[in-house]
């Protein structure tokens, strides 16, 4: 019965999730005392009063040490996956806690965490109301992607939305990992006027409205496609052409990703050089919300033509540079936005009988890519 009690605070408490202003004086005094009371009910074994103190203390003021307490209770009644949400939120905003209890904090999420899965949830449309085996979310009307942790096992998630019909999707979350969950909202069709007659029970069809889209095997990795601008370093102009991308999660915020691009400039008037691109760009993110700010290595070959003199050569080339990137949710598509720049050890010259051909550049090498993938 206290894990369904822990159950519908994890609730309440995420609906607090945007801090509201005190409006009375002794709203401060209040946080304080309802925090007393849940230190002393946990430290009686109160678990039910510790949680009912500490939730409404998160009422009056959203407080990372105090979600972390939440969470330590939470997860000692059994309520894993909301302890582990509670846990994770303390470690990223909890940065003025005392160390022994963000190491209190940070050991019980290292041990809760392999125990539960993490369902990272995009919905086409913002505004709509998501539930999770027929569990409100309240933070989902504000942000279309967001995430949740929940038991291993099957899970049904439904959005819904005025207008539209509602979105199913059956997940099967897998422990200890992360599975993708699209909601892609579709409008119904406008009424007829005046409405047909509905046909007798026995002869009605069965209702298409609600569209139910089964749960299949999560997948670890995402391919967008879509096209990139590379600056400098291949020719005078810039470079366009083509770019494949993925990532592969390590953890809540990091990630290992690889994009692979293609790319020539068409040639110069004043120097006739022109230049062709093939490398990989591996890197290491870190994300926080919509925004992954990434370290990268880049590794390919160049080749640079002209026609008088007639040159064309082939060069290896290596560099290390940093990158920022953007999600954006588009409809049924996830749009991913690069841009990044790196330094090249070398400043590969065009080079012919021992002497410069008419054009060497810098060594920094930037880029601005645009890719797209389904839900």
């Amino acid at each position: 019965m206290l894990v369904l009690v822990l159950v519908l605070v994890a609730n309440l408490a995420r609906a607090a999730d945007a801090p509201s202003t005190p409006g009375r004086v002794d709203e401060a005094a209040r946080f304080a005392e309802l925090v007393r009371a849940g230190d002393k009910a946990r430290a009686a074994g109160k678990l039910s009063e510790a949680v009912s103190a500490y939730s409404a203390a998160l009422q009056i003021r959203r407080d990372a040490r105090i979600r972390g307490r939440l969470g330590l209770v939470a997860l000692e009644a059994g309520a894993t996956a909301e302890a582990v949400g509670f846990l994770l939120d303390a470690i990223m905003d909890g940065h003025g806690a005392p160390p022994a209890e963000q190491r209190q904090i940070h050991e019980a999420y290292l041990r809760a965490r392999p125990l539960v899965c993490r369902l990272d949830i995009t919905v086409s449309h913002l505004g709509a109301e998501v539930r999770i085996d027929g569990e409100l979310e309240p933070g989902a009307r504000t942000k279309n992607d967001f995430f949740v942790f929940v038991e291993p096992g099957k899970h049904e998630v439904r959005a819904s939305l005025p207008g539209f019909a509602d979105a199913i999707v059956n997940v099967e979350a897998p422990k200890g990992e992360r599975a993708p969950v699209a909601l892609n909202l579709t409008p119904l069709p406008a009424p007829s006027s005046p409405p047909a007659p509905e046909p007798p029970a026995a002869s009605r069809p069965a209702s298409s409205a609600r569209s139910s889209t089964p749960g299949s095997k999560p997948r670890r990795w995402t391919p967008f496609v879509g096209t990139t601008v590379i600056y400098s370093a291949v020719s005078p102009l810039p470079a366009f052409g083509a770019v494949a991308f993925s990532e592969w999660p390590v953890g809540e915020v990091f990630s290992w990703r690889l994009d692979v691009r293609g790319a020539f400039s068409p040639r110069d008037e004043s120097v006739s050089v022109r230049g062709a691109l093939v490398g990989a760009w591996p890197g290491f993110c870190g994300t926080a919300r919509w925004f992954s700010g990434c370290l990268l290595a880049v590794g390919g070959a160049i080749n640079r033509s002209r026609i008088i003199p007639a040159v064309s050569e082939w060069q290896r080339f290596l560099g290390f540079g940093a990158g920022a990137m953007a999600a954006v949710p588009l409809g049924p598509l996830n749009v991913r936005i690069l841009l990044d720049a790196v330094v090249l050890v070398d400043n590969y010259p065009l080079v012919v009988g021992g002497g410069p051909a008419g054009w060497s550049d810098n060594q920094i090498m930037a880029g601005l890519s645009v890719m797209a993938a389904v839900r």
